[in-house]
């Protein structure tokens, strides 16, 4: 299945045997690695930003598995803290204040199939030991009962990026991080993907019946998507709309952009988010840069980027050292004085096109 976004030169691909969209190397991998480790019994943690698909990667690593029982999917989150353990685990009745009736809890619900508990760290330390004494003896107790329960469920957790200093906090269990460790997913932010902006774009168009027209690839890629794929959709979804009827023009992304929720928060806000993620991104570049030597090819295959797509990166945070990457730029600037055309670099010099200076 291709849908072809009118005048802009990309196609979606949106491949029938997964839901997930994507044609950059780094979703590529993790479908592959997700597909790969389905049908195992080996629990799998999820890691990535909110918005980037987490749970969209549950329901296909179920749906892969084979698995004839249900998804249960459960956001610890959202769960009260006092009573968590009696709804994952389930209670007998009076077991505590508000336990009126016995209640199986959400895992034996998930008999069978696959239990996916997001946001995992949200979870209390009581209820970590609980859940590992589950996944090694495989038996489950409710809270005020004394007997145990076989269980048979395939366990995939879901966390935002910074376990690692959950951990070394003592917030969450060294153990049972291990155990949860057995395959571990990382999906990018949308922003370390930015070739995949567009197929999504497309194919959340298309799920409304509509063509995105001439530019919205260009307005798409002009946007950092601090949001995701989450803020992608949204974007799209009141872009249709703007658009009435016809195609979604890049004027309908723009205005759908401005009117997005970051438009209307605070301004010192709004800097302060985008300086912390500047640094961010710039300090995994610089760090991942120093390691590979500034080789381009390296640093491509290394954020699973295209050579073009990682260029964009470099002028946008313009780490301190870039050996390979100046190389490149020098061969550049020597062919333009050759040629009498002086190419765009990313250090931020004046280029000279036709005769005419022009800053850059």
């Amino acid at each position: 299945m291709i849908e072809m976004a009118e005048g802009t030169g990309h196609d979606a691909r949106v491949n029938r045997s997964t839901l997930i969209i994507g044609v950059s190397l780094a979703i590529r991998r993790a479908i592959e690695t997700a597909r790969q480790f389905a049908d195992s019994e080996l629990p799998i943690l999820l890691m990535g930003e909110t918005g980037t698909g987490k749970e969209l990667f549950a329901q296909e690593i179920h749906r892969w598995s084979g698995r004839r029982g249900r998804l249960v999917d459960v956001n610890c989150g959202a769960l009260p803290k006092d009573l968590i353990e009696g709804e994952l685990f389930g209670h007998r009745r009076g077991a505590y204040t508000g336990a009126a009736t016995d209640s199986e809890g959400l895992i034996s619900h998930a008999q069978g199939g696959t239990l996916f508990l997001d946001e995992l760290t949200s979870l209390p330390v009581e209820g970590q030991v609980k859940l590992l004494r589950t996944l090694e003896t495989r038996e489950v107790r409710r809270v005020g009962d004394t007997a145990k329960r076989q269980i048979d469920f395939r366990l995939v957790g879901a966390v935002q990026n910074g376990l690692a200093l959950e951990v070394r906090e003592g917030r969450f269990r060294i153990d049972l991080y291990q155990r949860l460790a057995g395959i571990v997913i990382t999906l990018p932010p949308l922003m370390q993907r930015m070739e995949d902006v567009f197929p999504l774009a497309a194919h959340f168009s298309a799920q409304h019946q509509r063509l995105l027209g001439s530019g919205a690839d260009v307005i798409l890629e002009r946007h950092g998507w601090p949001g995701n794929v989450r803020e992608l959709r949204t974007v799209v979804e009141r872009a249709v709309i703007l658009a009435g009827p016809g195609v979604v023009s890049a004027r309908s992304l723009v205005e759908a952009l401005d009117l997005g929720a970051d438009a209307g928060a605070d301004q010192d806000m709004k800097e302060d988010m985008t300086t912390v993620r500047f640094e961010r991104d710039r300090k995994r570049m610089q760090e991942a840069g120093d390691r590979l030597n500034w080789d381009p090819e390296l640093l491509a295959k290394y954020f699973g980027i295209s050579r073009a797509t990682l260029y964009r990166w470099l002028k946008r945070l313009r780490p301190s050292r870039r050996l390979g990457i100046q190389s490149h730029e020098s061969h550049q600037s020597h062919r333009g004085r050759e040629t009498g055309e002086t190419r765009e670099t990313f250090s931020g010099r004046s280029t000279r096109l036709n005769g005419e200076r022009r800053i850059t």
